[in-house]
């Protein structure tokens, strides 16, 4: 059974997505991060050069159809360069193929999604982005049912074999989750959505199960996020109400489902509790990058060891093989730090346009949660690939769209006042 749902995603996801571009033009960007995770839900695709001509001739796609976004952002056209510049070094590029090609995607969606989203009314980006979130939560949950049900593990993630599988969805992925609840939630919420509403609920209690720490925290602060954003203190009933309603909600998951027991096992599994701050691998492997560059003098500090080739190449292989976690040690390794500057001069640049376009309470609250997301993957790393930067900065891109139509003011309103 599960051969035949993978093999039936492998066959239609190309074109699903090309009906997307065709019938949204430019801001179908908003479904890559969906075609991208249903892309990691495969084992082996049958059709893998095709998925790689593809995710390269959308960025193509959507970088020519918005030329004007390299006026904005000179960090990035100076980052990108180096970048490609650097390539010549990377040993096995077939290997790579795919990072390398997620690396360029990174990059290039953070100065492209404000001027692709300036083209569109706030209202219908935040539209587009929850339908996105809304899918692709909901086949993360078909998968994860799926996958539980047959009893398919094939990457037994903290070696788990029993209880819920999540299938080919591995550590990658989980960074896509905060903003995918967020977004759906949102919607569901605003529009008044039950079906939205339920798949991200039922989501946010899977990602619970990911024991990613930080993708946990920042799912639940996604939906404290909005339920600030969309409630007016005024109407502190109304507010207590929905905070009441989901609280029943966690109860009766937690009292009427094994859950909690899953939860358990897994933390018990994992050692979450015996583990500290002076343990982490994270913190560890920047006192090993200070003295390869400082103390050992391994390779050039302004310039770095060379992008995609931590692993291995830092602390003696300490670690063996496993590489810069946090993005911080991404950068200074790969680039150094005249590549992680022109990095954050790039992201800081959007930001601070960002903030300048900020007019109510709902933008600003967009702006810091985005902002708080930003450097806590900035901390504890973050995967290179389409995945959670489109959401990211077209969450952002969403304070550079048209002005918010009437009616959207108007369903504002509404739901603070019923």
């Amino acid at each position: 059974m599960m051969n035949i749902f993978l093999l039936l995603i492998d066959l239609s996801l190309p074109l699903l997505m090309a009906y997307f571009v065709m019938k949204k033009g430019p801001l179908s960007i908003v479904y890559v991060p969906f075609f991208y995770f249903m892309f990691s839900i495969l084992e082996k695709s049958k059709i893998l050069p095709i998925y790689q001509v593809l995710f390269v001739a959308l960025l193509i796609y959507y970088a020519v159809f918005n030329l004007p976004f390299l006026k904005w952002n000179i960090f990035f056209i100076v980052l990108i360069l180096f970048f490609s510049f650097q390539l010549k070094i990377i040993d096995d590029f077939k290997t790579l193929r795919l990072l390398i090609i997620g690396l360029y995607w990174t990059l290039t969606v953070i100065t492209l999604a404000p001027e692709i989203s300036k083209n569109y009314s706030k209202e219908k980006i935040f539209e587009e982005l929850g339908f996105s979130a809304f899918l692709l939560l909901f086949f993360f949950i078909i998968n994860t049912g799926l996958s539980t049900v047959f009893g398919y593990y094939p990457e037994a993630t903290y070696g788990f074999k029993s209880g819920i599988s999540f299938g080919n969805i591995t550590l990658p992925q989980y960074s896509v989750f905060p903003f995918a609840v967020f977004l759906a939630f949102r919607k569901g919420l605003l529009d008044k959505k039950p079906l939205y509403l339920a798949v991200s609920i039922v989501g946010l209690f899977l990602v619970m199960l990911t024991l990613r720490r930080m993708v946990m925290a920042l799912s639940l602060l996604a939906v404290l996020t909005v339920m600030v954003e969309l409630l007016n203190f005024k109407q502190l009933k109304q507010f207590a109400l929905y905070g009441f309603v989901f609280g029943i909600v966690i109860l009766i998951v937690v009292k009427t489902t094994g859950f909690s027991d899953q939860l358990v096992e897994r933390i018990e599994g994992r050692n979450l509790e015996e583990k500290e701050l002076e343990g982490e691998g994270r913190v560890l492997e920047l006192g090993l990058l200070y003295k390869d560059l400082f103390v050992y003098y391994e390779y050039d500090p302004w310039f770095g060891y060379g992008p995609l080739s931590s692993g291995g190449n830092y602390g003696k292989k300490i670690f063996g093989n496993r590489p810069m976690h946090t993005d911080l040690g991404y950068f200074i390794h790969g680039f150094g730090f005249f590549g992680l500057f022109l990095y954050l001069g790039m992201v800081s640049s959007v930001f601070y346009r960002a903030w300048k376009r900020c007019e109510s309470r709902a933008d600003w609250i967009l702006l810091i949660y985005t902002g708080l997301c930003f450097v806590a993957f900035f901390l504890v790393g973050s995967p290179k690939l389409p995945l959670l930067p489109v959401y990211m900065f077209m969450t952002i891109g969403v304070l550079f769209g048209k002005k918010q139509l009437k009616n959207e003011q108007i369903r504002m309103n509404r739901l603070v006042l019923n």
